[in-house]
């Protein structure tokens, strides 16, 4: 009875002794770029590069891609990055090509070289990306989508748009595609993925520049450089528009829509600004007044407010981090014109 007892003592120690001794890669990085933020620095039309600023706000590497890939380059005018999984896909539209890195330790997995005529973003719904393209500057009717084969990493197909294609947000399978850049355009259009096919057309008024989806709607910002900017919200459900809010005239050509902590926050020039998601009025009255010279990418994240600021575009950037407060909390040199910042958690 006793050795009984001994043997059945040890079993439940030896799993506790391992439970205690389990270091899971639930918790352990899962390389050196884990667990921080991604800047993308757009650079020039022949380079750009990717900055990393770690989590604890020390830790930054620059051009993270170089270093892991003996100096080799993910083109110029690099616009954004989108993740599949393990995978960051970065889009350089200045080379029309994709360079497909691991998104924790940034060595090389393929390039996508063919396909793309000035690609801005993407998305990943069921095995596939969608990237927008530009195609023609000055041309509102030639944009598309290109679709990506995430198998393969081989376009497969293209999506004609007949409006501009800039911005996009995925959402139960349907794609919603900002019609505006720089001013142009006035629509958003709903694609549904699956069939490639176009299931809608939103009439926004003005240029949308910026959108993010929450609790079934879409928020979508909408300026150009002459009338009152605009927050419009589409309901999902029936894209139709639920309610459009004119901004005052001193916040014209609002810019950088971003949704964090059940508040919306936007741009004009280098000032913050805030608002309530279900907001009927917004206030001209900054948040706060941001130190960026020009300010160029931003984004609202876990009660941060990170803004970048492309300086006089022939140096280098500067990377400043705030509490939503408007406290300065963090800055950081980064690479030539910081546009975007990516979280890789």
């Amino acid at each position: 009875m006793k050795l009984r007892n001994f043997f059945f003592l040890a079993a439940i120690s030896s799993v506790v002794l391992v439970s205690c001794n389990d270091t899971s890669s639930s918790s352990a990085p899962l390389g050196a770029y884990d667990n921080g933020i991604l800047v993308v620095n757009e650079g020039n039309g022949t380079a750009g590069s990717v900055t990393f600023i770690g989590n604890d706000m020390t830790t930054i590497q620059q051009d993270v891609y170089g270093a892991e890939n003996a100096g080799d380059g993910i083109g110029g005018y690099v616009q954004s990055i989108f993740f599949d999984g393990d995978r960051a896909f970065i889009i350089s539209n200045g080379s029309n090509k994709i360079t497909v890195v691991n998104r924790y330790t940034f060595e090389l997995i393929d390039k996508i070289e063919t396909g793309f005529s000035v690609p801005r973003y993407g998305v990943v719904v069921d095995g596939k990306a969608y990237v927008t393209n530009l195609k023609t500057f000055g041309d509102l009717t030639d944009d598309f989508i290109a679709v990506i084969n995430l198998e393969t990493l081989a376009v497969e197909s293209t999506i004609p748009v007949n409006a501009i294609a800039d911005k996009i947000v995925a959402k139960n399978g349907k794609l919603y595609v900002a019609n505006g850049n720089y001013g142009e355009g006035s629509s958003l259009t709903v694609i549904n993925a699956a069939t490639g096919t176009i299931t809608a057309t939103v009439d926004l008024g003005i240029a949308p520049n910026s959108l993010e989806e929450k609790d079934g709607n879409l928020y979508v910002l909408c300026s150009n450089y002459f009338d009152p900017s605009k927050l419009v919200k589409v309901s999902l459900s029936n894209n139709q528009v639920v309610s459009t809010v004119t901004l005052p005239e001193s916040l014209g050509n609002a810019q950088n829509l971003d949704i964090d902590g059940g508040k919306i926050y936007f741009t004009v020039n280098s000032d913050v600004f805030s608002t309530a998601l279900n907001a009927t009025t917004v206030s001209e009255t900054p948040l706060f007044a941001s130190a960026a010279t020009t300010l160029y990418g931003f984004s609202v994240n876990d009660g941060k407010i990170y803004v970048s600021d492309a300086n006089d575009y022939v140096s280098d950037g500067k990377v400043f981090v705030y509490a939503t407060t408007g406290t300065l909390e963090n800055q950081f040199t980064v690479g030539l014109i910081p546009n975007g910042f990516y979280f890789n958690d």
